[in-house]
């Protein structure tokens, strides 16, 4: 092994392992500000891509979580993108 492929190799040791430790470090906030998003009913109608009328039947329905607040109604966004994940259709593998 030369001086230049050892060198090389604790390079690449320190970033991985600098990439993992930062990761470490940095999840729970990125979770935090993931999942901390709150929107109100004109939002989840954006975010969601459908019609007032779709998600007040929607939320009628119980088919997508959601809170009310002084009458308001809110949905987190990490419920919605757990109704979304559920609304995926995935092509079961060929036998």
């Amino acid at each position: 092994m030369t001086t230049s492929d050892l060198i090389e190799a604790l390079r690449a040791d320190i970033v991985s392992g600098l990439k993992e430790e930062l990761l470490n470090e940095l999840q729970p906030e990125i979770e935090r500000r993931v999942y901390s998003n709150i929107f109100d009913f004109q939002e989840g109608v954006r975010y969601l891509k459908v019609s007032e009328s779709s998600l007040r039947r929607m939320v009628k329905e119980s088919e997508v979580p959601y809170f009310r607040q002084r009458g308001n109604i809110f949905f987190r966004q990490m419920d919605l993108d757990k109704h979304i994940e559920n609304r995926i259709v995935r092509k079961e593998a060929r036998t």
